[in-house]
């Protein structure tokens, strides 16, 4: 089954996190503004690969799901289309969303349950069509993003704002020893309208969500790719 097959996965990555988390805390000491991390290492930014095959190879396995889906639901095309930026979702944002759905179905009836499988029976088509909330149609790279946010229009048409802020949070790699301080790339989806004065720091619902990007700046052959991290619910489902 393809739920026991995530399942397992996720377990495994996540006695991979436990086990490094000391070692990812150092390293994260040596970001650089314009670099990207992969587990905790920094790399050059350009990839000689397309980016549905660097979300492919990835070792850890972390979009073995994503993959199948944009596999099934023949979208490779769009994540691999020249000149965009895609906000990749990984494989626990969709293990968040088949929760969260099964979930919200138990209020109704306890015995129902949304699973990968159900997501490939029933969801193909709107998996399909929502990967565009994923997708800006021009390439975002860290340095031409802002603090304050700038508004893009997604694939759908529909208003998302891209920031690119400072952090003092030691987790994400700050270091009062330090005279630079970390940025991290923040992906939010409107819900409304968004007046331009507000920064994308005060973004919150039901205005929209802001979701952080663990990986950024990913440079493929064919676009800019950045990774949404792990608690973000795909399709960001609520």
């Amino acid at each position: 089954m393809v739920e026991k097959s995530l399942m397992n996965n996720i377990m495994k990555r996540l006695i991979y996190i436990i086990l490094t988390v000391v070692v990812l805390g150092t390293m994260m000491y040596s970001c650089k503004k314009d670099g990207y991390f992969v587990g905790g290492d920094l790399h050059n930014p350009k990839i000689n690969m397309t980016t549905y095959d660097w979300l492919k190879s990835n070792k850890d396995g972390v979009f073995d799901t994503v993959i199948m889906l944009i596999d099934k639901a023949g979208v490779k095309d769009k994540i691999n289309k020249q000149g965009i930026t895609f906000f990749a979702p990984t494989d626990y944002d969709i293990y968040n969303y088949v929760q969260a759905r099964s979930i919200a179905m138990q209020r109704i009836d306890p015995e129902k349950k949304w699973t990968v499988d159900s997501m490939i029976k029933y969801e193909l088509p709107r998996f399909a069509d929502s990967i565009d909330m994923y997708i800006v149609n021009q390439t975002l790279q860290n340095d031409l993003l802002t603090e304050n946010g700038t508004k893009y229009k997604n694939a759908k048409g529909k208003d998302v704002v891209v920031s690119y802020e400072p952090t003092d949070d030691t987790n994400l790699g700050y270091n009062e020893a330090s005279s630079v301080r970390p940025r991290i790339v923040y992906f939010s989806y409107l819900f409304q309208a968004l007046d331009n004065n507000v920064p994308a720091s005060d973004i919150a619902l039901p205005i929209g969500v802001r979701t952080r990007v663990q990986t950024s700046n990913a440079q493929t052959t064919t676009g800019v790719v950045h990774v949404l991290n792990n608690s973000h619910i795909l399709f960001f489902y609520r």
